[in-house]
């Protein structure tokens, strides 16, 4: 059995995670749609629908997190979500196309100079999103929630955001960073 405060800092994280990539790519459907056509898997005419499509999906799937009544279909489509992205990232990755954006708008979506590459390490970030999202599915221990848990679900949630921040400028300045150790 699942603490509830596990499951909270999980869900919160996720939802966070997922609402900033998705209001990033609805921001700028363009530039995401330019990521989705540079993987090369979909055909041209499917591209600007899945470009809308997919952040309208993270969404949903982020907010039907919160509740409990949608908690589980939210925690599935998420999943499939990530299953995709991480297909498709490593389908490129094993493909040698790695020079291109990874379409994750995530915390670093605003930084125009970042230089743009995709590698494994995308794909575990995308493996742990994708087991942050299947906690949900797990059996929560019927305990009840008192006021020290939420300033435990709040301080949690502030560390895996800031933990998932960090990795994100790592994932942006990674090819940066490789051309500097080569120089």
């Amino acid at each position: 059995m699942l603490d509830p405060v596990v499951l909270m800092v999980c869900v919160a994280t996720v939802a966070i995670v997922v609402l900033l990539g998705a209001t990033a790519k609805l921001r700028e459907p363009a530039k995401f749609s330019a990521s989705l056509a540079a993987y090369r898997l979909l055909p041209s005419f499917a591209v600007a629908p899945l470009a809308y499509a997919v952040p309208v999906l993270e969404a949903a799937g982020a907010l039907g997190l919160l509740f409990s009544a949608t908690r589980t279909g939210s925690a599935l489509l998420l999943i499939a979500l990530f299953a995709a992205f991480g297909v498709a990232l490593a389908i490129n990755v094993l493909r040698g196309n790695t020079d291109i954006d990874c379409g994750c708008a995530g915390f670093t979506a605003l930084s125009r100079e970042a230089p743009k590459g995709i590698g494994w390490w995308h794909v575990g970030r995308v493996a742990a999103l994708a087991a942050l999202a299947c906690v949900p599915l797990i059996a929560q221990d019927p305990r009840t929630v008192v006021w020290f848990d939420y300033l435990t679900v709040g301080a949690g949630t502030l560390f895996a955001v800031a933990a998932m921040l960090t990795l994100d400028v790592l994932l942006a300045n990674l090819p940066k960073l490789e051309s500097l150790r080569n120089s």
